[in-house]
């Protein structure tokens, strides 16, 4: 599964290059997502453009929830935090804030509905989603 991220911010491409850099670091992220800055195409005179996007290919719907919270921890460490989009197949959804409920949203509308289908017995995915929402998996 492939995702754009956009951050909407006045500072060019710094809290982008800062998100990018977050996510590089992030165990989580990274274990399941290889996350790739994307430059815009450099004008004519120019010797490069600036970071535009940044994509991420996640190896399954899961690694989605890893993303979103951590694109949500970023946003908190930040003094003004910008608004992230996070894009998938012409759907987007913009994160405000770092709430469990906004990362849910993303899940949701950008998860794989077939595998998110075929993860409702699976104990590797109920506890996955505890984590995301803060929760530990309880007896079943």
């Amino acid at each position: 599964m492939q995702v754009k991220i956009v951050v909407e911010s006045e500072d060019g491409d710094v809290s982008l290059t800062s998100l990018y850099r977050w996510l590089a670091e992030d165990p989580e992220v990274t274990r399941d997502a290889s996350v790739l800055p994307v430059a815009t195409p450099p004008g004519a005179g120019e010797m490069g453009g600036a970071f535009e996007v940044i994509n991420a290919v996640l190896t399954h719907a899961i690694a989605l929830g890893g993303l979103a919270v951590s694109c949500a921890a970023w946003r908190a460490s930040r003094t003004h935090a910008p608004v992230i989009r996070i894009e998938r197949d012409g759907v987007t959804v913009t994160v405000e804030d770092d709430s469990p409920d906004t990362v849910r949203r993303v899940i949701d509308a950008l998860g794989d509905p077939a595998s998110q289908a075929g993860q409702e017995d699976d104990p590797v995915a109920d506890e996955a989603q505890s984590s995301v929402d803060g929760h530990e998996p309880g007896p079943g």
